[in-house]
């Protein structure tokens, strides 16, 4: 290849030819970057530990961190790929036994809604894990709009900025999409099965669902006008559950190591 000298003293170069001249040559150099490759989210640092077991099984997401105490290698599996435990299967039996504390820092100006991302970049790292996703049908719920229609606040929130929290009958959303609903609904212990999106709805959505339940009366002590989550999502929210086969994507465990100390 002939170099930026040779060709200027063949040719008398003006300057805007030697610029142009400069370009082509850093363009040759410059490394190539294949088009296409998504980038992988990771979290800055992390710390992965054995946890010391209790009865706090927790989660938070505060101040530019992700913690995560006294977890199972199964259950994070599930917050990464955004599934209900129940369809994380496959894998050696401690995944579903050993528990793990997680200490990791989010890159600044990460929309939470990323980290699912970096907990499954976390989780290939140190556990070595490798999944796969399959199609299957099992028993449970699915999500529909009632017969007189949804009634749902359309969020004017920013795309990214989706939050939900919960309490004993009680949770209250903001900017959700339907599918996201039904994720949270299946962690619901009235419901108690995978719940499956089949509203149509395609919005996102601001909203608040309260109801009694099942826990707050004792065995022997029936709560008058109670409110279960069923007769809520009809009278609150316009939505609706129905029982059946539902169709969902289950992950798959081919492989996980236990991590190594750090």
């Amino acid at each position: 290849m002939l170099s930026i000298r040779k060709i200027c003293k063949r040719h008398p170069c003006p300057n805007d030819l030697r610029e142009l001249a400069v370009l082509l040559l850093a363009l040759h150099l410059a490394p190539a970057q294949t088009p296409g490759v998504p980038q992988v989210l990771e979290f800055e640092v992390a710390s992965v530990r054995p946890a010391i077991p209790d009865d706090d099984h927790s989660i938070d997401s505060d101040g530019g961190r992700f913690f995560a105490h006294n977890l199972t290698l199964k259950r994070l599996v599930a917050l990464g790929w955004d599934v209900d435990e129940s369809l994380v299967r496959g894998g050696p039996n401690w995944i579903s036994s050993d528990m793990y504390d997680i200490n990791a820092k989010i890159p600044t100006d990460t929309a939470r809604v990323k980290i699912p991302e970096m907990i499954q970049s976390l989780l290939a790292k140190r556990f070595h894990l490798i999944t796969h996703r399959e199609p299957s049908t099992i028993s449970g719920y699915a999500l529909g709009v009632a017969k007189n229609g949804p009634k749902l606040q359309i969020s004017k929130l920013a795309e990214n900025g989706a939050e939900t929290s919960a309490a004993s009958g009680h949770i209250a959303a903001k900017n959700i999409t339907m599918e996201r609903f039904a994720i949270r609904l299946s962690r619901v212990q009235d419901i108690d099965r995978v719940v499956v999106d089949q509203t149509g709805l395609t919005g996102r959505f601001d909203f608040e669902l309260a109801w009694t339940p099942d826990a707050s009366a004792g065995d022997n002590e029936p709560i008058r006008d109670r409110t279960s989550i069923f007769t809520a999502l009809q009278e609150q929210l316009g939505l609706k559950l129905a029982p059946g086969k539902v169709p969902v994507l289950t992950v798959i465990v081919d492989r996980a190591q236990k991590p190594d100390a750090n």
